[in-house]
């Protein structure tokens, strides 16, 4: 068994090219739900789901999220019909406290810098918009300020399900096995944590949702080893019994490629760490920045260090120029089918030899 901490878009091209080595019923992914946010009465939690369409035959992978071909004949219609809502900047503190939704199906309210009791605000995530296959869809809000992903019709059934399961008082885990059950996958995809975790990115001064900071990368390609990651939580996150046990009895560990702003939430989660430290494991770094010193990127030198706090193996793209030390220095690139299930050979050649 091996179990892989996807890292989003990399992680996805390796783990299709893993499949080609592995039988899926051998493959545990474990995903980070920090990005999961409640929308038109959905649970979209875009890093689980799009493991889910991979396993399934159905991602789109011309950009590698949601489900290929899929419509949005409700979304704008949703649009079109809401297109002369209230300026959400009318909605009260009351309001905002009352309507913000819980994705740990909880009552409790939310503790605040302040008070001491910890509250979520409502999420502004993706208010800049995503890309369905080249054409950019806008967000709208509904009234009351809640912020409308662009779903597909498709997958808009799929957070349906999510929010009817934890509504039903059933995990995240749960769910997703349900789910996984329902299109026949084989493989064991797991949230790393069933408890509420929201993650925002500090970038150049200003605080981005994950989805806004994601658009930013795709511009700013040094931005993922600028930002600070900052969770937030009502109580801190742990890992579920499920993702212990993965860790636990796999053979072994491999973690990313991808963003750091993905993978940083699933490590913060308790005892994340310490079980990687006792259990063989494969940490892929992305590809270093050509002028990368340490002490230039904060936030890629700290996950860098906590690799190698935990990693028996650090891997690092062969064309980076600086070399970390004890470092493995291999072909990390993932742009074609044929350089991914590269990357998948030499990674099960290290296992192979243990």
């Amino acid at each position: 068994m091996i179990t892989v901490i996807s890292g989003g878009e990399d992680s996805l091209k390796l783990i299709k090219a893993l499949r080609n080595l592995l039988y899926d019923s051998d493959i545990t992914v474990i995903a980070d739900t920090s990005d999961a946010i409640w929308t038109q009465g959905c649970l979209v939690c875009p890093n689980l789901d799009d493991i889910i369409y991979l396993f399934s035959g159905q991602l789109n992978t011309q950009n590698w999220t949601s489900i290929k071909g899929d419509t949005y004949s409700t979304h704008n219609f949703l649009e079109k019909i809401c297109a002369d809502a209230p300026d959400t900047e009318t909605r009260t503190e009351t309001e905002t406290d009352t309507n913000t939704p819980d994705t740990s199906g909880s009552n409790n309210p939310s503790p605040d810098a302040n008070t001491g009791i910890v509250k979520y605000p409502v999420s502004d995530a993706h208010n800049n918009g995503v890309s369905d296959g080249g054409n950019r869809i806008p967000d709208i809000i509904l009234p009351f300020g809640e912020p409308v992903y662009p779903v597909g019709d498709k997958q808009r059934a799929v957070c349906i399900a999510h929010a009817m399961h934890l509504k039903s008082k059933l995990t995240l885990t749960q769910s997703t096995r349900i789910l996984s059950k329902s299109f026949g996958i084989t493989a064991n995809i797991l949230p790393a944590t069933d408890s509420r975790i929201t993650a925002y990115a500090k970038f150049a001064g200003e605080m981005f949702s994950i989805a806004d900071f994601r658009a930013i990368c795709k511009t700013e390609k040094t931005a993922d080893y600028k930002a600070e990651i900052e969770l937030e939580f009502t109580k801190y996150p742990q890992i579920t019994k499920e993702t212990a046990s993965a860790i636990n009895s796999g053979k072994a560990v491999i973690i990313g490629p991808g963003h750091l702003s993905t993978i940083s939430p699933v490590l913060a989660c308790r005892p994340m760490r310490k079980l990687l430290k006792k259990t063989f494991t494969i940490a892929i770094l992305p590809r270093l920045p050509a002028d990368y010193i340490p002490g230039r990127y904060i936030a890629l030198d700290r996950i860098i260090e906590t690799y190698r706090g935990f990693a028996d193996i650090l891997i690092q793209d062969i064309k980076d120029e600086y070399c970390i030390p004890n470092s493995t220095k291999i072909n990390t690139d993932t742009d074609s089918p044929y350089k991914a299930e590269s990357l998948a050979w030499e990674i099960m050649s290290h296992l192979g030899s243990r």
